[in-house]
């Protein structure tokens, strides 16, 4: 069976997972999570992230194509104390009052990281995004470790010049916002506008150097501006979105 099932070309495979609705920049993603779990020697991590992308790869194309299945789709199923912490910050987000005008038009995503990390792979984020939902906020996904390509990212190169950091959220560029955040008295970085997506994640590293609060990306040639707020504790996290959300609807 193994013979046979190498005997096939990758590319097929592919094909027949896009058509699924899975596209190969996610699959690569998770190839390169796994890769990084065994360099690492983290065999159990491994085992259990495995068993996690293969679950969230299968939910993903029968959700897809079955649209009768609507209400498991809605559901996580992975229990793992970090991970059940990080749901109930992300809930406590969620409970924030207005806190969709805080919501960029691509979506926002919570990342935390429970120890120093190494790579992607360490930290946990959504799957989906934090989205505006009628009058307030709803999520679709659910936190894995490596969920979150982007603001996990960002949350990475921060890290590496700021250890104790733990948590990051990307959030709506405005100005009322940025006159708030300056005005309490944060490390503001401000970065962009950038050509190209390697400009960008240039930018990015070099403002991590600074040990930022908040990094204020002006966006660029097809990329939204946004900021991130980045914090080591919760409580922080929350009481910031609280502070600048006030601003916001005023």
């Amino acid at each position: 069976m193994i013979s046979r099932l190498l005997k096939t070309s990758i590319d097929e495979y592919y094909r027949i997972l896009l058509e699924l609705g899975i596209p190969r920049s996610i699959l690569d993603h998770y190839v390169n999570i796994l890769v990084d779990l065994i360099v690492n020697d983290q065999y159990e991590r491994y085992i259990t992230t495995s068993f996690t992308i293969i679950n969230q790869l299968a939910m993903k194309a029968a959700c897809i194509n079955y649209k009768e299945l609507t209400s498991i789709c809605l559901e996580g199923d992975l229990r793992d104390p970090d991970i059940e912490y990080y749901r109930s910050i992300l809930y406590r987000v969620l409970s924030i009052p207005n806190l969709a005008s805080l919501i960029p038009e691509v979506g926002s995503n919570l990342a935390y990281a429970p120890r120093p990390p190494r790579s992607l792979s360490d930290i946990i984020g959504l799957t989906g995004r934090i989205v505006k939902s009628g009058g307030g906020v709803s999520f679709y996904g659910f936190p894995m470790y490596g969920g979150s390509r982007h603001v996990g990212r960002i949350l990475l190169l921060v890290s590496k010049y700021k250890s104790n950091t733990k948590f990051c959220i990307n959030i709506k560029y405005d100005r009322r916002i940025l006159g708030k955040l300056e005005s309490l008295g944060l490390k503001l970085v401000k970065t962009g506008p950038h050509q190209n997506e390697d400009e960008y994640w240039t930018a990015i590293e070099n403002s991590s150097v600074e040990k930022p609060d908040v990094i204020c990306d002006a966006g660029g040639l097809g990329l939204e501006p946004m900021i991130y707020i980045i914090t080591e504790t919760p409580s922080q996290l929350i009481e910031l979105l609280e502070k600048i959300r006030v601003e916001v609807v005023e």
